[in-house]
């Protein structure tokens, strides 16, 4: 596995002045290369106990947020790339079945802040008119729970697996990968009406690429991950056969 130094991070967190404004200056120029990928800056926004920079996509109102990590955004200090699957019986929605994919970035010390990249629906009810599917939401945030072990019961189960990266990453490196990649996936096209097979070909009348959780977490996998990637999940617990 990878060793790294996490000097150069520590100094960030306890910089001088000049070293501020390096820190700053790199999360000015990452958030520039977001902006001209073609995603519209909206500001900056608190929720989810989190301050964040927020984009709009180029041509949707789909959204990108970006977290405002405390640690030099230049620094590559990431290793490992985790992908997390979960599921089960959800409570909140009447007991309904429930799954959601998602990737972490690990530090490759204990003082690295790990990040989340989630893809998700922006809510049905954000739907624009004439619209087949919900916009996506991107978020690239702080992970409040890093899914170190796979467990399963009779009601819950989460599933992980960890990789090395192929190289060391950067907090903008992460954010170069995640928004150049979400730019061909505006519509979050999963839903219990399968209507990506109902429709191919007014689907693809409209250029709309299918993507859900777990194709985009799959995605990222695929850019970063050294490896095989030749895992399936347990048969019990696999979506794919209903979402795919």
């Amino acid at each position: 596995s990878l060793h790294f130094s996490i000097e150069a991070h520590m100094q960030c967190r306890n910089m001088h002045i000049s070293q501020q404004y390096r820190c700053s200056s790199s999360n000015s120029a990452a958030l520039h290369g977001v902006s001209s990928k073609g995603f519209r800056y909206r500001g900056d926004e608190y929720y989810d106990s989190q301050n964040w920079f927020s984009f709009e996509f180029p041509q949707t109102p789909s959204k990108l947020y970006i977290a405002k990590m405390q640690s030099d955004w230049s620094y590559p200090m990431y290793s490992r790339v985790r992908l997390i699957e979960s599921g089960g019986v959800c409570p909140m929605s009447g007991g309904n079945d429930y799954w959601h994919s998602k990737v972490l970035f690990l530090g490759a010390h204990d003082a690295v802040e790990a990040v989340e990249v989630d893809y998700s629906s922006y809510g049905r009810h954000r739907r624009g008119e004439g619209e087949l599917f919900d916009y996506c939401q991107v978020e690239i945030k702080n992970a409040k729970v890093l899914h170190e072990t796979s467990y399963s019961d009779p009601s819950w189960y989460v599933f992980s697996h960890t990789l090395d990266t192929n190289s060391f990453m950067s907090y903008n490196d992460i954010l170069d990968t995640v928004a150049t990649t979400a730019l061909d996936y505006p519509y979050f096209t999963w839903d219990g009406a399968e209507t990506v097979q109902a429709e191919r070909k007014l689907v693809n009348d409209k250029g709309i690429k299918e993507c859900h959780c777990r194709i985009f977490s799959n995605l990222i996998m695929k850019l970063v991950a050294s490896g095989s990637l030749d895992f399936l999940l347990p048969p019990d617990v696999d979506p794919r056969s209903r979402v795919v």
